[in-house]
């Protein structure tokens, strides 16, 4: 009896040590990325659907940038820009984009719009905060939270890759790693590709559109490279113009 008590424990400070010695905070080993498609397209509208969606969030991208001024503002209080206001706008740079749109492309672009009008309002109190300057709301954060709210009623995947990422969800993975290589290399001259690929069994499209840093950006990706931005991050030391990460998406293809 006393044996086979001295083999457990001798087992159990075994598998305790190994487990100590192993890494921790890395990505699990094997599986299939977490996923329910629960909009999927017919392989030939695959690209454009893609497209259409990366080019939305660029839009509402767009109209956020154009507001920053006030959302910045300390000496405002409520600024008006509601997710009413917003979609208004956001809709009216869409128009002339989805004209052609298949009736599946205008419900999944409706989803898209009703995840981009509540990640606005769920902002409301942050953004209506009198007193305070900087607010830790820019377009970027707006499209990352649209997208968890839009993969909710649809499964399709919207990220934000970036080449010197400081959010965890924009850490590319390896094929996004291998489009921004070659994004960063073409420079102003790169253009937005895509592929078909599987996601676990799911045949899927991705599509990769580039985002070019905007003047307004180069506040906090400009020069000189290395010096603190206003967050305490280091300034990539970017010009207008460059490669600063990419828009991805992922739709589901029917069989």
């Amino acid at each position: 009896m006393k044996k086979l008590l001295f083999i457990i424990v001798l087992l159990l400070l075994v598998s305790f040590h190994a487990n100590a010695g192993d890494k921790i905070g890395i990505p699990a080993k094997g599986g299939y990325p977490e996923y329910l498609f629960l909009e999927k397209v017919n392989k030939n509208e695959a690209e454009s659907t893609a497209e259409m969606i990366s080019k939305a969030l660029g839009k509402g991208r767009l109209v956020i940038f154009a507001q920053m001024g006030k959302l910045t503002d300390p000496k405002l209080g409520d600024k008006g820009f509601t997710g009413d206001v917003f979609v208004e706008q956001w809709k009216a740079s869409l128009e002339a984009e989805f004209m052609s749109a298949s009736p599946t492309q205008k419900r999944i672009i409706d989803k898209l719009i009703w995840a981009g009008k509540l990640a606005m309002d769920n902002n409301q109190d942050r953004l209506n905060v009198k007193g305070v300057k900087w607010k830790h709301f820019l377009p970027a954060k707006w499209a990352r939270e649209t997208g968890l709210m839009f993969n909710s009623r649809t499964g399709i995947v919207t990220k934000q890759p970036s080449i010197n990422y400081r959010h965890p969800s924009n850490v590319p993975d390896a094929k996004e790693t291998e489009i921004l290589t070659i994004f960063v290399k073409e420079g102003t001259a790169a253009k937005a590709q895509g592929e078909f690929a599987m996601m676990g069994k799911q045949k899927v499209y991705r599509y990769f559109d580039p985002i070019h840093l905007m003047p307004p950006c180069l506040a906090c990706h400009g020069k000189p490279k290395g010096e603190l931005d206003m967050l305490g991050f280091e300034k990539d030391g970017l010009n207008a113009g460059d490669i600063i990460g990419l828009i991805s998406v992922t739709v589901a293809v029917e069989k």
